[in-house]
C-alpha cells in the first residue's frame, strides 16, 4: 500500500485523487476528488475515511461522473471540531460543502454513519439529490418488527462507544477495533486494509469523537426511526438500498420483507442484495459492489 506523508495516520495514496481542503464555517473539510461530469459524493461508514471508495472512484470517473470523496466531521483528514456534533450537523456540513463548491445537486453514495446525513439530505432537501445508494442500512420509515431483534444485539457497541470517558480507552487500545472490522465482515481483509482501518479506529481524534457520533447523532435517530418519527416523508428521487446476503443486522430473509412493499419509502425505491459479503460491502466485494452502483447510476 502506497502512502504520502500527512500528519495523523498517513494518508493512502490512490492514483489520479486529488486532494483539497474546503473552508467551512469552522474549520475545513477534506476532499478527495476524481474525474469530470455530474458530481457524485461518497460519504464513508465509521472511521474509514474517503479511503473507502478507493476501487469505486476509479470506475465514477470513467463513466464520466466527478467522484467527491469526503471526510465527515470527526473522521479522517478533515479539521471539524468534534464537539459540534449533533444529530444533523453533519448533514449540514454537506449543504456548507455544496455552496463551497457550488454544486447545486449531485448523485449520493454512502455507507453506515454515513447513510444518515444522507438520508437526511434525501428526505429534507430532495433537490440537491438526483439519485442515491445506501450501503447496508435499512429505510429509516421502516417498521421494527421481532424478526429483526437477533440481528440487533451485534450493535451493542453503539452504546458503550456513547460513553465519552469510556470510548476512546476502548478504541486506542484493547480488541474493540479488531472486533468491529472482523465481527461484521463476512469474508477475509486484506491484512493491509485491516491494519490501517485499525490505525485509523485508533486515531486518538477519532476515539474522541466517536462519543459524539454514537450518542449525538446514532442513537437519537435510532429513536427517531424506533418511534416513526420519519413515515410521513419519502423519497422524491430514485434509491437503491444494498445489503449483503451475510449481513448480522439484516439477513436476506428480513430484508426482503422490509422491501417486500417499497411504496412507504418512496416511489423509486429498490432492494440490491451482494452475495456472501457481510457488512463491509465495498471492501469486500469492490467489483460486484461498483457495479451494482455503477448501474444504478448510469440509468439516470
Amino acid at each position: 500500500m502506497h502512502t504520502v506523508a500527512k500528519s495523523k495516520p498517513t494518508m493512502p495514496e490512490v492514483a489520479g485523487a486529488e486532494h483539497t481542503y474546503v473552508e467551512l464555517s469552522d474549520g475545513r473539510m477534506h476532499v478527495a476528488s476524481m474525474g469530470q461530469g455530474d458530481p457524485v459524493l461518497l460519504l464513508s461508514g465509521f472511521a474509514q475515511t474517503w479511503w473507502e471508495w478507493r476501487e469505486l472512484m476509479p470506475a465514477l470517473a470513467k463513466a464520466g461522473f466527478r467522484a467527491l470523496a469526503i471526510d465527515l466531521r470527526g473522521e479522517g483528514w478533515s479539521d471539524l471540531p468534534h464537539q459540534a456534533l449533533t444529530r444533523t450537523r453533519r448533514a449540514a456540513d454537506v449543504l456548507e460543502l455544496f455552496d463551497a463548491l457550488d454544486v447545486p445537486s449531485v448523485h449520493l453514495v454512502s455507507h453506515d454513519m454515513g447513510s444518515i446525513s444522507a438520508f437526511q439530505l434525501g428526505l429534507e432537501h430532495p433537490a440537491r439529490v438526483r439519485r442515491q445508494v445506501l450501503l447496508a442500512v435499512p429505510p429509516p420509515q421502516m417498521r421494527f418488527s421481532l424478526e429483526m431483534l437477533p440481528g440487533m444485539r451485534h450493535l451493542w457497541h453503539q452504546e458503550v462507544l456513547s460513553i465519552p470517558w469510556l470510548s476512546p480507552a476502548l478504541l486506542r487500545s484493547g480488541p474493540l477495533p479488531q472486533w468491529l472490522l472482523s465481527h461484521f465482515a463476512a469474508r477475509p481483509w486484506d491484512s493491509d486494509v485491516f491494519d490501517f482501518y485499525q490505525e485509523l479506529l485508533r486515531d486518538p481524534e477519532l476515539s474522541r469523537a466517536a462519543a459524539p457520533l454514537c450518542g449525538r447523532m446514532v442513537l437519537p435517530e435510532l429513536a427517531r426511526i424506533t418511534r416513526g418519527a420519519y413515515r410521513q416523508q419519502r423519497f422524491q428521487t430514485p434509491t437503491l438500498f444494498c445489503f449483503g446476503t451475510r449481513d448480522l443486522g439484516f439477513p436476506p430473509r428480513v430484508t426482503r420483507k422490509v422491501f417486500a412493499d417499497t411504496r412507504p419509502y418512496g416511489n423509486e425505491v429498490r432492494l440490491a442484495l451482494i452475495d456472501g459479503v457481510g457488512h463491509y460491502i465495498m471492501d469486500e466485494d469492490p467489483q460486484a459492489s461498483t457495479r451494482v452502483i455503477m448501474d444504478f447510476l448510469l440509468e439516470a
